[in-house]
């Protein structure tokens, strides 16, 4: 008879070891796809072992590891006919999702493990280990408290074809997990059938009340192993391609009018000027000067750019007004009175004392950089557009570097063994440097490790991007790097960093103008809302005892990672409201803080969880309280979080050290924070406080990461063009043993490939000294 699989979707794997005997002729092919030509057979009598089953068409079929390192397939049972091709010895488990019964169930999914049997937030909290396209059959109603729309798709940007108000039912026959929600099938009035969703699943939230819950979500064991009872798989599961958003190609921002740097700010004349129609010379176009300015006249502005062999400025009024030759641009001194005020040319006083003169590096025009920070290592690279929305192609080196940090990860992995891609500081900036630009492919090729050899998550530490580009700009470039993280395909989180918010360019460049940093409601769609779908983050209405608990949107939360004992914590050490006028100790992101509600929430949330479970922390700066304790502590306490000589930084120091404190008691109390991990510094570092383990992370941009080590002086940067050049790393976690081990790709000193940086910590145990083993690759 037939096998009921109508609630198994196509290419539904399970971790399944054993061996299955054929009794009769088997094609193995390079893909579970029955109309492809096998490559070799099985013959009757011939056994195979193997280590994955999965279901695809109508055939259930076996996944192995050939002699020669591919993944093989072979179809052992035929879903329609019930035929079996032979005798298994691990025939209790297959690749099916069972059948429902009355699709009721309790909502903890512990009875009887149907797909159906899980609601509310219980299923929604290991919906992402269902695959899209997950069916349940069941008839119902449903009774909409807000609007819904009904599409011929289960596609959230699919055309609207049908409605309900609130009040009105839907009958449904189906239901369905796709594209972040779950939906219901259904037959129009018109003969055709539609999809409705009917819940979010993060965060999650029902539109309305069903008569006969139950959602189409497979239950997850929660033990530390698969379904089979063999050791957990750490190499995740794929969450298909996400939509990419980028465009490689840079918008030219060179000399010329085609782009205008927005930066407002104030200037004194030192000579007479006319404002013009354009930003040129000619002496003979008399047409083009518009109006006489008269020295000592005070001038405000909007842009600058650089044409015609002078620097202009824009006026409000839509004017160009000339206020130096390029030769004299490219020396500016600071005035007298001020340090954030520049002489130079035909003026005095410029609060904008940065020059667009000074974003043409050499590798990007034939104009010097005038403030000396060129790098002849970088010299003969160019900056070219970079398409992250394609997978790279790795060296034969890199290859193999990513195979033997494979093979070390299994040979040293836990049965409970969990995975972790991280990488910080990437400070992607494809417009300044051939690092900056070409740090976008170290991105991808973390991710092409997640994708082909696989992890169970990828997290970047902050500083996505650099953040000192007009904010359109960098906006375009937090696309690029975003998109590059998407192709691991696997569950990913970005921390927020100092520089994600663009506030380093409107302090710096623009004057202390709010309109250029990029504000909290303008990054959650850049950032947070593409991985909320995994990192469970308050909202802002949350309330923790009449706190709000998130109130600026920051980028905390909490993510369980499936079918094991491990739970991440992410922190956001910038978690400080907007200010849409700030003055330079004021910007979001000037300095470490924690609002009062993300210090409730992690103490809410360290008491919820389990003391069985192992946790690991990521913040992109680390902790007051800490102190010199660092292996390498020269000038960590005139960081942010130690800084005692700011006053107006104290209530954020004040806060950190609550942080530090909360975690602190937890590990006192219950000994389960595996680590703590943290960048901002851009060098490897580490140190043991409280019981914990801390360690920051070099920058995996190669023009910003610092070695200290006895061999090798501060400030040595990675090598362009080889393995060097990278700088992530697989964090792995052995939760029963306590135990994480670091496998450090690329980002060696650069000239000593064989030794790594002696501030890299490559493995520890809990309640154990740090201990380095070698675990780079």
């Amino acid at each position: 008879m037939p096998i009921d699989v109508s609630n198994t979707p196509d290419m539904y794997e399970i971790d399944a070891n054993g061996t299955f005997t054929f009794n009769a002729q088997a094609g193995v092919r390079n893909e579970p796809n029955i109309d492809t030509t096998p490559i070799v057979y099985y013959e009757s009598g011939e056994s195979v072992n193997y280590s994955k089953k999965l279901k695809n068409g109508t055939w259930l079929w076996l996944s192995y590891e050939s002699t020669s390192g591919a993944t093989r397939y072979v179809p052992y049972a035929n879903t329609e006919t019930g035929e079996y091709l032979g005798t298994d010895s691990n025939a209790s488990v297959q690749p099916i999702v069972p059948p429902t019964g009355t699709g009721t169930g309790t909502g903890t999914g512990t009875e009887t493990g149907e797909l159906g049997s899980l609601t509310g937030q219980a299923g929604a909290d290991v919906a992402d280990q269902t695959p899209d396209g997950t069916t349940l059959t069941e008839s119902g109603q449903f009774t909409f408290s807000e609007p819904a729309a009904g599409r011929a798709s289960t596609d959230m940007d699919a055309e609207h074809l049908d409605s309900w108000s609130v009040g009105e039912t839907v009958d449904y026959n189906a239901k369905i997990k796709a594209d972040g929600h779950y939906w219901f099938q259904y037959v129009n009035t018109n003969g055709s059938t539609y999809y409705v969703p009917y819940a979010t699943i993060n965060p999650f939230r029902y539109y309305g009340t069903d008569a006969n819950p139950g959602d189409p979500v497979i239950p997850q064991k929660d033990t530390g192993t698969t379904q089979t009872g063999t050791p957990r798989s750490h190499t995740g599961v794929d969450t298909v391609m996400p939509t990419m958003d980028s465009n490689p190609v840079r918008e030219y921002i060179g000399e010329g009018d085609q782009y205008i740097y927005p930066t407002v700010g104030s200037l004194t004349l030192l000579s007479n000027a006319w404002g013009r129609a354009k930003p040129v010379m000619d002496p003979n176009n008399k047409a083009n000067q518009i109006r006489l300015y008269k020295k000592n006249t005070p001038i405000n502005y909007t842009g600058k750019l650089f044409n015609d062999n002078h620097l202009w400025v824009v006026l409000r009024n839509g004017q160009y007004l000339p206020v130096s030759t390029y030769d004299n641009a490219k020396t500016i001194h600071n005035s007298t009175d001020s340090k954030y005020k520049s002489d130079y040319g035909y003026v005095s006083d410029d609060t904008g004392h940065f020059q667009p003169i000074e974003e043409y590096w050499p590798f990007t025009s034939e104009f010097p950089h005038s403030v000396g920070d060129t790098k002849s290592w970088e010299s003969g690279l160019s900056i070219t557009d970079i398409d992250t929305t394609t997978e790279v192609e790795p060296t034969s080196d890199e290859l193999t570097a990513m195979e033997n940090m494979s093979k070390a990860i299994d040979a040293a992995a836990a049965p409970d063994c969990v995975t972790i891609a991280y990488t910080t500081d990437t400070h992607v900036d494809s417009y300044k440097t051939p690092s900056t630009a070409r740090v976008l492919r170290n991105m991808q090729l973390m991710s092409y490790y997640a994708n082909h050899f696989g992890v169970d998550l990828v997290v970047h530490g902050g500083d996505l991007n650099d953040g000192v580009k007009p904010k359109d700009i960098s906006k375009a470039d937090i696309k690029r790097a975003m998109d590059a993280i998407k192709l691991s395909r696997r569950p990913f989180i970005v921390l927020q960093g100092n520089h994600d918010d663009n506030s380093g360019y409107a302090r710096d460049e623009t004057h202390e103008n709010g309109d250029q940093v990029i504000t909290n409601d303008e990054a959650a769609p850049l950032r947070l809302n593409q991985f909320s779908q995994w990192l469970n983050v308050p909202s802002t209405e949350d309330e923790i005892d009449g706190i709000k608990t998130n109130p600026n949107n920051a980028v905390f939360g909490r993510y369980d990672v499936p079918n094991s004992d491990v739970t991440v914590l992410v922190l956001d050490g910038f978690d400080m409201a907007d200010n849409p006028n700030p003055n330079r100790e004021s910007f979001r992101h000037g300095h470490t803080d924690y609002s009062p509600g993300q210090q409730k929430w992690l103490n809410k949330t360290l008491g919820e969880i389990s003391v069985d479970r192992k946790i690991v922390v990521f913040d992109h700066i680390g902790l007051s309280g800490i102190g010199t304790d660092w292996k390498n502590h020269d000038g960590w306490e005139k960081l942010d979080e130690n800084n005692t000589d700011a006053v107006s930084y104290q209530p954020g120091v004040k806060a950190s050290h609550a942080i530090y404190t909360s975690l602190v008691n937890q590990q006192n109390q219950h000994h389960n924070i595996l680590g703590f991990f943290a960048g901002h510094t851009h060098l490897d570092n580490y140190a043991t406080s409280g019981g914990i383990e801390f360690v920051t992370s070099l920058a995996a941009v190669a023009d910003r990461s610092k070695f200290v080590s006895a061999t090798v002086a501060d400030g040595t940067p990675f090598k362009l063009g080889d393995i060097e050049e990278n700088g992530w790393e697989i964090i792995q976690l052995n939760p029963s043993n306590g135990q994480v081990i670091r496998h450090r790709f690329g980002g060696k000193t650069s000239g000593i490939s064989n030794n790594p940086d002696e501030y890299f910590l490559s493995n520890w145990q809990i309640g154990k000294l740090p201990q380095n083993t070698g675990a780079e690759s």
